[in-house]
């Protein structure tokens, strides 16, 4: 009986804590001003020391801002070979089945315990230039910049029937559900709080989406990235499949839905999570991964809060939208099941890497999403403790003789 109540009093107190990191700013635009891109890892091999022009193409990959800010979420490793490199690093050089020298290997942020291969190639101007950025990137970016809430990316099969029925679906169902979502009634503190710098009557809900075939030459790179959303998108058994992922904030794609995954259901799923308030400010405790993009989001947005205005967030106390439901795996699956993957589904030919330099561009949890402020944190926890010393008080009351 002690114990049932000291575990509920404790339960209470955790629970209000972990509301407090709610907010009522929808998701996608509290993505769109407080999440930091996570950095992909390009790891450039080569022998003997790099020449100036391939230094500057180096450079290339981490452009930064006059006040030195990245403006691609990227960062550059160049391991010389002729150097005694580390064996794990060797052994992830002979993984690329290459002799060309200098190569270089693209490793998406390490979402899944550790980074998922995305291209592995020569290392020249012309492959630099499309990982950066491209087309539909670009589009993407000018599209959310401009007040789109979500864009859908339909990723092409090739197999012209399946893809023509799972556009005409999207596109029903966008237009639908753009006309019956409703955002959530932003609270004022949040405003005050910094969650939100816009006039909330100026947010719009609107859903658009753009098409690409999986292999599309001047896509490559942007294809992949999104092929390492999940860990087994490329699986041969989807390999055949269209694939729409709806692409938010600064560039970050939430999961894949898959042929017969796009329906009503899923993506009404996502557009309601998407446009919904955010459940949790925590951007790790959120599904999705973050695409590589070259844009400098801090000065065409809004900086992050800084660190000392915010405290640090409360981990794994709060999740996301409903549970695996029992879809078939055309990933009509939620979110939470791309986080649950397990690790033999991970990129078994890649060697995990510890990196020795930080990312470039990304900050810690705690500058990336301001979980709550020191005054409703204190409300929330205050409050679950008097319920815990009010349940302690009856159990060790004196009975009555």
């Amino acid at each position: 009986m002690i114990r049932s109540i000291i575990t509920l009093g404790v339960l209470a107190a955790l629970m209000a804590a972990a509301s407090a990191q709610a907010c009522s700013v929808p998701v996608f635009r509290y993505a769109l001003e407080q999440w930091r891109p996570d950095s992909f890892e390009v790891i450039v091999f080569h022998q003997g020391p790099l020449s100036d022009a391939q230094k500057e193409l180096a450079a290339k990959v981490e452009p930064k801002n006059i006040d030195a800010s990245y403006t691609a979420n990227a960062w550059v490793r160049t391991v010389d070979l002729d150097a005694a490199p580390d064996a794990a690093l060797v052994e992830l050089w002979e993984q690329q089945e290459t002799k060309t020298l200098p190569w270089m290997l693209v490793r998406s942020p390490a979402k899944f315990g550790k980074p998922l291969k995305v291209v592995s190639q020569e290392f020249n101007e012309e492959n630099v230039t499309s990982l950066l950025d491209s087309p539909l990137r670009k589009k993407i970016t000018d599209a959310i910049l401009k007040g789109d809430s979500v864009v859908w990316v339909l990723l092409k099969s090739g197999d012209a029937a399946k893809d023509a029925a799972a556009e005409e679906i999207m596109r029903g169902e966008l237009k639908r559900l753009q006309g019956e979502l409703k955002l959530p009634e932003i609270d004022e503190q949040d405003i005050e709080d910094g969650f939100l710098s816009v006039n909330p009557d100026d947010l719009k809900l609107r859903f658009s989406m753009i098409t690409v075939a999986k292999d599309d030459a001047q896509e490559q790179a942007f294809v992949q990235m999104l092929l390492t959303v999940e860990p087994d998108l490329r699986d041969p058994e989807f390999a055949n499949e269209p694939m729409a992922l709806p692409v938010f904030g600064r560039g970050r794609a939430l999961y894949a839905l898959i042929g017969k995954g796009i329906n009503a259901e899923t993506i009404e799923d996502a557009g309601r999570f998407l446009t919904g308030a955010c459940q949790c400010t925590v951007k790790a405790q959120n599904p999705g991964v973050d695409i590589l993009t070259s844009v400098d989001w801090d000065r065409l947005v809004v900086p992050t809060l800084e660190k000392d205005t915010i405290l640090p967030a409360l981990a794994g106390l709060s999740g996301f939208g409903k549970e695996d439901d029992g879809h078939s795996h055309d990933h009509s699956h939620a979110a939470d099941h791309a986080d649950a993957v397990t690790s033999s589904k991970e990129a078994t030919d890649e060697t995990s890497v510890a990196a020795s330099t930080p990312q470039a561009g990304s900050t810690t949890e705690m500058t990336e999403a301001p979980a709550v402020s020191v005054g409703k944190l204190a409300i929330y926890v205050v409050g679950g403790l008097a319920l815990l010393v009010v349940g302690m008080s009856v159990v060790f009351a004196p009975k009555p003789s």
